[in-house]
Formats: C-alpha cells, sequence, structure tokens
C-alpha cells in the first residue's frame, strides 16, 4: 500500500473491509433508531397529555428545551457516568435530543385539530378515547410524524454534528485495536503511530 494514493488506499479498505464497514453501519443506524422509537413511545403520549392540559405544557416543553441546551459531549459524559461506555449510553443520548421536536409537534397537532370537528364528534356520541383515536389522531398525524422525521434527520445541527464528533473520536480510541488487519490504511498507521499488529 505504500505506493497507492488515496483513493486507491480507500478502494483497497473497502474491497477488504466491506463486511466491517456494513456492519458498523448497521450498528450506527440501529442506534438511532432505537432512540427515536423510544423518544416516540414516550413523547407522543405526552405531547397528548399536555395538549389536553394547557397549563404543564409550558413545563413540559421547557424541561425538554433545556435538556436541549446541554452540549452533546456534556451530555455523553453525564450519561457515561450512570450507564459506562456503550451503546446504551449513546441510545439515552438520542432519545434525550429527540423527546423536543416530538413532544412539540405532538401536542401542536393536537390543538390544531378544528375545534367545530371535536364539537361534531361529541355531538355524535363519541366517548373521549373515540375522539382521540378516530378524530385527533388523524388529523394532527402529519404534525407527528414532521416531528419524528426532524427527531431523527435533524434534532439539532450544532447538538447532532457534536454528537458526531464524540462518536468519532470514542470509535477510533476504543475500537481501533479490533480492527482488522486490512483495516487501517498504511499511511493512517505512520502518521498516528499505530501499533504494529494493525498493519496490513
Amino acid at each position: 500500500m505504500q505506493n497507492m494514493n488515496l483513493w486507491q488506499q480507500l478502494i483497497y479498505y473497502y474491497q477488504h473491509n466491506g463486511s466491517y464497514v456494513l456492519a458498523q453501519f448497521s450498528r450506527h443506524f440501529l442506534i438511532s433508531i432505537y432512540g427515536v422509537l423510544i423518544a416516540a413511545v414516550v413523547g407522543i403520549p405526552i405531547g397528548i397529555f399536555i395538549a389536553h392540559h394547557g397549563k404543564l405544557s409550558g413545563v413540559v416543553i421547557g424541561i425538554a428545551n433545556v435538556i436541549q441546551t446541554i452540549p452533546s459531549l456534556a451530555m455523553l459524559s453525564i450519561i457515561m457516568i450512570g450507564l459506562g461506555l456503550g451503546v446504551n449510553t449513546v441510545i439515552v443520548t438520542v432519545f434525550l435530543y429527540a423527546l423536543l421536536p416530538i413532544i412539540k409537534n405532538t401536542d401542536t397537532g393536537m390543538r390544531n385539530v378544528d375545534a367545530s370537528v371535536l364539537d361534531s364528534g361529541k355531538g355524535m356520541g363519541m366517548t373521549r378515547w373515540q375522539l382521540l383515536r378516530l378524530v385527533e389522531l388523524p388529523l394532527s398525524l402529519s404534525v407527528i410524524m414532521a416531528g419524528l422525521r426532524n427527531a431523527w434527520c435533524s434534532p439539532s445541527e450544532s447538538q447532532l454534528s457534536g454528537l458526531s464528533l464524540a462518536l468519532v473520536a470514542l470509535g477510533i480510541s476504543l475500537s481501533v485495536e479490533q480492527m482488522p488487519q486490512t483495516a487501517v490504511p498504511l499511511s493512517w498507521q505512520v502518521r498516528y503511530q499505530l501499533p504494529d499488529g494493525n498493519r496490513g
């Protein structure tokens, strides 16, 4: 690999470590999915509840806003104290950052349901549960789904970039010795003085 340029090294890397890269991609994808799904399971009921109890809306959304203001590196460090270093720490971090858009959009969608539609449902004899299931949720579903999309794709540009940098740093420092023999190009090994056992 000494005579290879950067692009040749990149192609060589993927030829010999494609399965490794795919496994790490799948792991990262599942971590983000799990975090957002757990946030949806928790956040949507909270959004529905505060939509029906307006006095709590400001308090709950305020708490979620405070969580968003915590830098991602600090959040990882705090959670790491209790859960240690691992996948669970990252999932909990994604969960906390995903709460705000889900709760806020659910609350907004539920509040924007036309009052005349709700009155029509009540006039037909619908119970509170039937109104929620047959009227409010279907009419607010598009706003709720937008919250899920924002939580998964762009919870916060600054938080996302900081979290990505933290994960990359942690992954390099903890996983480089577990990489396959050909996982690290020779030029990188020389530059970063990696152990001989990792040289391809």
